[in-house]
C-alpha cells in the first residue's frame, strides 16, 4: 500500500476537482514515496517554494503530511492491526462500528481493498463511513497484478457500485499507460464491455462522490450488458448472447492460429488509445486542474 507518483498526482487532481480532505480516513496506513522531481512540481502548483526534499524527510515515509497539505485537519488510518500505527483497528470484512458511519469527508484506498476477502462488505463500509458530499478515492489494481492480492478489478464494478441507486455519483474512472492518462467510459453508456488486455501492470483511479443518504446495495449490482439483455427480453427466451465485436475480436476469428501467436506480443504493446475507443485520452494538465472529464 502506498502513494507513488501517479497516486500523488491523482490526489492533487481530486483536490482540484473539489474533494475535501478535511476528515480523511486511509485504508491501511499509506506509505508515501513519489519521486522528488514529481512532488516538487506538484507542490509548486499549490505553494511555490516548498521543498520536496524537506517535505519527504518530514513525512517519515507515510502519507499524513500529504493529506494535511491537501487540507486535512484529521487523518486516521484504519487497519486490521496496529502494526503500522493505525488509529482505528477494525476488520473490514465485518460491518464497521456505528460511530464511524457518516464521519469522514474522504476515504482513500491506496491499495487495500484487493487484499480483503469480503470485498462487498469492505466497500460498503467505505460508503457508509462517508458523509454526504464526501468522496471515495481509490487507486487499485486492474491488470497484471496476479498474486498481489485476492482480486484485480474491472472498471464496471465501480460504475455499478457508485451509482445513484446507492447514493453516489462517479466523478471519474481513469487508468494510465506509460505516460498517458485515459478516462474510462461507463460501459452502460458505451453500450458494451470496456475491456482492456495488455502486458503492463495497470491501475484504476476512481473518484466517486456521496450525493445522498441511501440504502446501500438494496439490490445487488449487475453487469450492464447482461442487465440490458435481460430487460430487452423481459424474461422471454431470446437469441444467444452475442456482444458487439470490436475489430480486434474479428481479427482473432479470421487470422490463422500460428499468425495470431506471432502477433500477440506486438498487439499487447499497442497503446490503449489505438485499441479501445472506450478509453479516452485525458491530458495531465487538465487532470491536475481538476478537469477529470475533459478529453484531449
Amino acid at each position: 500500500m502506498g502513494i507513488d507518483n501517479n497516486a500523488t498526482k491523482f490526489l492533487f487532481a481530486a483536490r482540484a476537482a473539489g474533494a475535501s480532505f478535511q476528515k480523511t480516513a486511509m485504508l491501511g496506513r499509506q506509505n508515501f514515496f513519489p519521486d522528488v522531481s514529481v512532488l516538487q512540481r506538484l507542490l509548486d502548483s499549490r505553494q511555490p517554494g516548498r521543498s520536496a526534499d524537506r517535505f519527504l524527510a518530514e513525512s517519515g515515509g507515510y502519507s499524513e503530511k500529504l493529506f494535511e497539505f491537501l487540507g486535512a485537519e484529521e487523518v486516521v488510518a484504519i487497519d486490521n492491526s496496529a502494526y503500522e500505527g493505525a488509529e482505528i483497528v477494525a476488520d473490514m470484512n465485518a460491518p464497521i462500528a456505528p460511530e464511524l458511519k457518516n464521519r469522514f469527508s474522504t476515504i482513500v484506498d491506496g491499495g487495500c481493498l484487493e487484499h480483503i476477502f469480503n470485498f462487498p462488505q469492505a466497500i460498503r463500509n467505505c460508503m457508509e463511513m462517508l458523509a454526504v458530499g464526501g468522496h471515495f478515492i481509490g487507486i487499485t489494481p486492474a491488470n497484471n497484478f496476479c498474486g498481489h492480492g485476492f482480486y484485480q478489478f474491472s472498471p464496471e464494478l465501480f460504475f455499478r457500485i457508485f451509482s445513484p441507486e446507492n447514493g453516489f455519483a462517479i466523478r471519474a474512472v481513469l487508468t494510465r499507460e506509460k505516460e498517458t492518462w485515459f478516462r474510462v467510459t461507463d460501459p452502460e453508456q458505451f453500450g458494451g464491455r470496456v475491456e482492456l488486455q495488455n502486458n503492463r501492470p495497470t491501475y484504476l483511479f476512481v473518484l466517486a462522490e456521496k450525493i445522498e443518504q441511501r440504502e446501500i446495495f438494496s439490490r445487488p449490482a449487475q453487469q450492464s450488458d447482461y442487465a440490458r439483455r435481460w430487460q430487452q427480453n423481459d424474461g422471454k427466451a431470446g437469441s444467444p448472447f452475442i456482444e458487439a465485436q470490436p475489430v480486434r475480436h474479428l481479427l482473432r476469428r479470421l487470422l490463422p492460429v500460428g499468425l495470431k501467436e506471432k502477433l500477440r506480443p506486438f498487439a499487447a504493446n499497442i497503446s490503449i488509445r489505438f485499441r479501445y475507443p472506450c478509453y479516452e485520452l485525458v491530458s495531465e494538465q487538465s487532470l491536475l486542474r481538476g478537469e477529470l472529464d475533459r478529453k484531449e
